[in-house]
């Protein structure tokens, strides 16, 4: 009876605790810029953080509660603040722990904490590289996933700082599906950054090798956008299982070559009448496809298109415009795949066409 009475009230607890964190707030605090496969580059806004501190190791346990009671009412006006998602835990800072409050607040509006050990303050824009893992959180989990934070980022050759932090999503009383995240700030070029589009046409080993040696055109990286989950496999693509189309990330030198002209080479080398093929490559994931990630870019590829589609298609063109979401990158043998491969059947009888096309009706883009 005793164990009965216990489970019944463990069972209550977690439906308690449930009921209370479904009201959390999960608000959208950041701008994607990038994916480097398992890791995501953000760009977040300004926030206001209620913070608490703690004095020792000990104390560390206390700190979720004591931020608690602010939102809870224990302020200057007895306000009730909305519970925000993530809790925020800044390993380089002795632990201190902070809740993200709502955007309708700022600096004046907010209540003052009646615990003087709560701080409140703004922290800047700032950009962020991030992993997610799973389950309960633990000091051996996240000292593994800073890791392998530190180990992609140091492959990719970007610069961090050694202000990780553990990013909280779920109350102790959700079992199943839980969200962590370790973040760390980065170095990165906004600029740089910014000078990207994602061009989907058939094959991306195409659009790769049609792009290369292309004047202005920095670096070109074959994989996968506009599907409906994340890092997923050439295979799963292929079989249709994640609605993802072959793309290609290419940054460019917007002082050297504009998107127009890139949209330019884009069109003279492949087909953007057929929908869901390119030749004899068949299926969804091959369709004819450009993300944006700007109004500005929107509206460039949009008058861009309308152009060519009156003047040089017949009004046939099926090529989508999508507002750009994430992009993956394709198992490492799809880089490159041209350079490495030509001698190959494929490349001779699809990719060279193309490439030989591109040269002779737009040689002035090429490198010599």
């Amino acid at each position: 009876m005793k164990i009965v009475y216990f489970l019944l009230i463990i069972f209550l607890l977690i439906i308690i605790g449930s009921n209370v964190f479904s009201k959390t707030e999960k608000a959208k605090n950041y701008e994607l810029i990038d994916i480097h496969k398992t890791i995501e580059i953000r760009k977040y806004k300004k926030l206001i953080y209620a913070s608490y501190t703690p004095d020792n190791k000990e104390d560390r346990n206390n700190s979720f509660q004591t931020v608690a009671n602010f939102i809870f009412g224990n302020n200057s006006s007895g306000e009730k603040i909305s519970m925000t998602s993530p809790v925020i835990i800044k390993t380089h800072n002795n632990y201190e722990m902070g809740f993200i409050m709502p955007e309708e607040y700022n600096m004046k509006n907010i209540p003052i904490p009646n615990n003087k050990k709560i701080k409140i303050y703004e922290e800047p824009t700032s950009i962020k590289a991030t992993i997610s893992y799973s389950g309960y959180t633990n000091k051996k989990v996240e000292e593994k996933k800073i890791r392998e934070l530190k180990e992609e980022l140091e492959k990719q050759k970007i610069k961090f700082e050694n202000d990780f932090e553990i990013l909280v999503y779920n109350s102790p009383y959700k079992i199943f599906n839980r969200k962590n995240e370790i973040s760390v700030s980065v170095k990165i070029n906004e600029k740089e950054m910014n000078n990207k589009i994602y061009l989907g046409g058939g094959c991306f080993w195409c659009v790769e090798a049609v792009f290369e040696n292309v004047i202005g055109i920095k670096n070109v990286r074959s994989g996968f956008s506009g599907g409906k989950i994340k890092n997923p496999s050439y295979k799963e693509v292929v079989r249709g299982l994640t609605n993802h189309a072959e793309v290609c990330e290419i940054i460019y030198d917007k002082t050297i070559i504009s998107l127009e002209n890139i949209l330019e080479i884009f069109f003279l080398t492949h087909d953007p009448t057929t929908l869901n093929r390119q030749g004899n490559d068949i299926g969804k994931h091959y369709r004819s496809i450009v993300f944006y990630s700007t109004n500005e870019e929107n509206q460039i590829i949009s008058d861009y298109i309308d152009k060519i589609n009156v003047e040089l298609f017949e009004n046939k063109i099926v090529t989508e415009i999508v507002k750009f979401d994430a992009f993956y990158e394709a198992e490492g043998y799809h880089q490159n795949y041209y350079s490495l491969n030509s001698s190959v059947p494929y490349c001779k009888s699809v990719i060279l066409p193309k490439l030989n096309k591109a040269r002779k009706e737009l040689n002035r883009f090429y490198k010599k």
